[in-house]
């Protein structure tokens, strides 16, 4: 068969099955779809057909909700799961804040008070009601009047399960990224199944996120089930011919192994009407193990100096743009690449995950809202009188006395003070030398943290040109939501990825996979030999890192392999 004749063979395949989705009149289905098969322009096609109000498209990654909020907000309310579940209970319980850092407060109190209290978030996400811990982290975060990430969710469910008129009712309910829900998310949506014609879609192949209670099994259990049509969306729209194939080897490899057990079974390939060009341009994925990680920065610096200005230009539209380039790893290796490149490239993001922290800056944005409120207060104590937050705890156990009250009214009229100069300088009046002394005494250490949270935001335009590349940096979990024109992996060793030579886990294959699938052009695998140098500090010989277990899973004539590169091979 020639390739008009496949060209000619697989958009008539591909019409069939946008037909039989969107012709179907089942209140319940779901799509398997591999990567970058066009969800949201399916979405689209789905909600253009509904014209009416009603329609919710939900996923819990902010990302993709932004992207899909641009294109699908005119026909659809589209939301993460905690912003969704914030609007429900605000509508329920009135103003509710909503703060990341709550569990880590709520873990402090529980040590404090000598409860053997710990981990809230796998409780309340894999639903262990009949453990302490969901008692008590509700109880002090009604008394905070904040909700975290889970127990919003956690708190819909419940007033759903109580009284189903909580949620409203739906034309269309569309979920995202199914593969990466837990059971608490599960139960949510199993909740909005009876709200409203429902739609699923993952990728049981893409379940990155162990980290959070999630599991693919949710996914094969609802695929499985009977209750829902089944539908298949087979073609990538975004990946070269030898990306898709090497996806399909991977997964072969992999079940070989005894890997990926209760996969659902699905055809993916390369979409070659619109990915033709791009696959003879790029037909091979490019290996090259360098001497250390200062090479690998130079490495890649050298080949986005290579990338066509075509290339940039293309990834820069202002439409249907994406980042140039998307550069994957461990966080020790993307400083080190990043310090390289900032040097170079004006369009560059790096924001490592430092976890969810909090300081005297949040407490200030929460006693802005509320004078007397109880997190506020909790945490300044927490930061600048600590000797008394043991008493304070003990005496609001019981969720009667405010934490205002409990207070010496000296500390109370300082950081009122202060606040009251922050709020003036947010507002754009400028600090005398006077009120900046005073917010130094009073906030010491944390002054120029709290100072840049306050200070005003300029709107600063700046200049882009589109023949510069777009570069991010990010880690294998976070590169999810994300496509790019080229695509670096790095740390391709074994005992790094995967971190047992031979044994690789489920998680790790499915990072290999969403890594890889990001490239709409071309992908590296980048090893290296030595993270810092051959030599330690006694002047011995370090162990070296061979190339991961991966690379032998992808066919030779698949890779170029640009062999040993030490930073003298590159100009």
């Amino acid at each position: 068969m020639n390739i008009e004749e496949i060209n000619k063979k697989q958009e008539e395949e591909y019409r069939k099955c946008l037909k039989a989705i969107l012709s179907s009149s089942a209140n319940k289905k779901i799509i398997v779809a591999g990567p970058g098969t066009g969800k949201t322009s399916i979405f689209k096609s789905l909600l253009d057909q509904n014209r009416t109000s009603g329609n919710l498209v939900m996923t819990f990654i902010r990302k993709l909700t932004s992207d899909m909020e641009e294109k699908l907000g005119d026909k659809a309310e589209v939301k993460t799961f905690h912003a969704y579940c914030k609007k429900i209970l605000h509508k329920q319980v009135g103003e509710i804040e909503l703060v990341p850092y709550l569990p880590k407060i709520i873990k402090k109190d529980a040590a404090i008070l000598e409860k053997d209290l710990n981990d809230f978030d796998t409780k309340l996400r894999t639903l262990d009601e009949r453990s302490p811990e969901i008692s008590f982290y509700l109880e002090r975060g009604d008394y905070y009047k904040t909700i975290g990430f889970d127990d919003s969710v956690y708190r819909v469910l419940k007033l759903a399960q109580n009284d189903g008129r909580v949620l409203p009712m739906f034309n269309q309910i569309l979920i995202d990224e199914f593969q990466d829900f837990n059971r608490l998310e599960v139960a949510f949506i199993n909740e909005l199944e009876k709200r409203g014609n429902i739609l699923l879609v993952g990728d049981d192949d893409q379940a990155v996120y162990d980290n959070r209670s999630s599991s693919p099994d949710y996914i094969r259990d609802k695929y499985n089930s009977g209750q829902y049509v089944i539908f298949e969306l087979p073609f990538s729209f975004r990946c070269t011919k030898v990306i898709i194939d090497s996806v399909n080897l991977i997964i072969q490899e992999a079940q070989k192994l005894g890997k990926l057990k209760g996969r659902i079974d699905k055809k993916i390939e390369c979409f070659l009407p619109k990915k033709e060009k791009d696959s003879n341009k790029y037909p091979r994925i490019i290996f090259a193990q360098c001497s250390v990680l200062k090479t690998v920065a130079k490495f890649i610096e050298k080949e986005i100096s290579n990338i066509d200005q075509s290339e940039i230009i293309e990834s820069n539209d202002e439409k249907e743009g994406y980042p140039t380039v998307l550069i994957i790893g461990q966080k020790q290796y993307l400083k080190t690449v990043y310090d390289v490149l900032s040097k170079k490239y004006r369009h560059i993001s790096f924001k490592p995950s430092e976890g969810v922290e909090y300081s005297p800056a949040d407490a200030y944005e929460l006693l802005k809202q509320d004078d007397n409120s109880n997190l506020g207060w909790r945490v300044l104590i927490e930061f600048f009188n600590k000797r008394t937050l043991k008493r304070i705890i003990k005496k609001t156990e019981d969720g009667k006395l405010m934490f205002v009250d409990a207070i010496g009214k000296g500390f109370i009229k300082r950081h009122k003070q202060a606040l009251k100069y922050l709020r003036d300088y947010k507002n754009g009046q400028k600090l005398s030398t006077e009120n900046t002394q005073y917010l130094k005494n009073i906030l010491r250490s944390f002054y120029k943290k709290t100072i840049r949270s306050f200070t005003p935001i300029k709107k600063e335009e700046k200049k882009f040109e589109k023949d510069e590349p777009t570069i991010i940096l990010t880690s294998r979990k976070g590169c999810k939501g994300l496509s790019a024109g080229f695509v670096f992996i790095l740390g391709i060793n074994n005992r790094e990825f995967p971190r047992k030579s031979q044994d690789p886990s489920d998680i790790e294959i499915a990072e290999l996979i969403v890594g890889l699938s990001r490239t709409r052009k071309c992908c590296y695998f980048i090893s290296n030999k030595w993270l810092i140098s051959p030599i330690d500090s006694q002047r011995s010989w370090r162990d070296e890192r061979k190339p991961s277990m991966f690379i032998s899973w992808i066919p030779k004539n698949f890779i170029q392999n640009r062999g040993y590169i030490r930073a003298k091979d590159i100009e």
